[in-house]
């Protein structure tokens, strides 16, 4: 009797001593626990400030400007858009795209490709931490939630995997090599990454927005019964 009841103390001694995250939950165990540990950092205000700045002044760089890296400055040498904006290109769409440009136009597109360095993880990290932000204060009680945010890194990954295709294509031209035919699926694979980081944010947002509201009704009502009360 006495050895089971010691064996018995040890085990409930065991199981008191593991760890648990703050809200009660289990922690998530190895990578998981340093991806949710990474996004949480990111659900910050100041880290959404300040990428949100530095995201708004590299696209309008980018995207609206007649800057020799932009995008419009693409589409002025080469007659069309590059493949990096469209969902899908074929090995034989990107060579196409490669010829119609001539030198001067690869040139630009060259450009748009060392500006596009930077681009990825600077809107990877602005859509992370909007989610991030979101989810926090979602689930306030589940912090494993805020992992979700990394699903718009995955998308800046991709992102990268194209443009790495982009750069090889460019030194290989005029020959067509194996990853230029990747080079649309890492395309596709980066739309649909950020589209559905974007769809879980715009989901999202409403649903804070109104339990905040929510909030404030109840919130409001308690105060004015305790206020009448206090007046009988």
């Amino acid at each position: 009797m006495r050895s089971t009841d010691m064996r018995s103390t040890g085990m409930a001694t065991a199981i008191d001593s593991q760890p648990v995250g703050t809200d009660g939950e289990d922690p998530v165990p190895g990578r998981s626990s340093r991806v949710v540990a990474a996004m949480t950092r990111l659900a910050s205000w100041r880290v959404w400030v300040v990428s949100a700045a530095v995201f708004l002044l590299f696209a309008a760089a980018l995207f609206s400007s007649s800057a020799p890296f932009s995008i419009p400055a693409v589409e002025d040498a080469c007659g069309q858009a590059p493949p990096d904006v469209r969902v899908f290109s074929s090995g034989g769409d990107v060579a196409e795209f490669l010829a119609d440009c001539g030198i001067s136009g690869r040139t630009v597109y060259r450009n748009l490709q060392l500006a596009d360095l930077a681009y990825p993880l600077v809107f990877g990290l602005f859509m992370a931490s909007s989610l991030a932000l979101v989810f926090r204060h979602l689930f306030p009680r589940r912090v494993s939630m805020v992992g979700v945010a990394a699903l718009a890194l995955a998308g800046t990954a991709f992102d990268y995997l194209e443009n790495l295709c982009a750069w090889l294509a460019l030194a290989f031209f005029p020959e067509t090599v194996v990853t230029t035919e990747l080079m649309g699926f890492a395309s596709l694979a980066k739309h649909l990454s950020f589209w559905a980081a974007g769809g879980v944010l715009i989901l999202g947002l409403p649903v804070l927005v109104a339990r905040s509201l929510l909030r404030r009704v109840r919130g409001g009502g308690a105060s004015s019964t305790v206020t009448g009360a206090m007046s009988q």
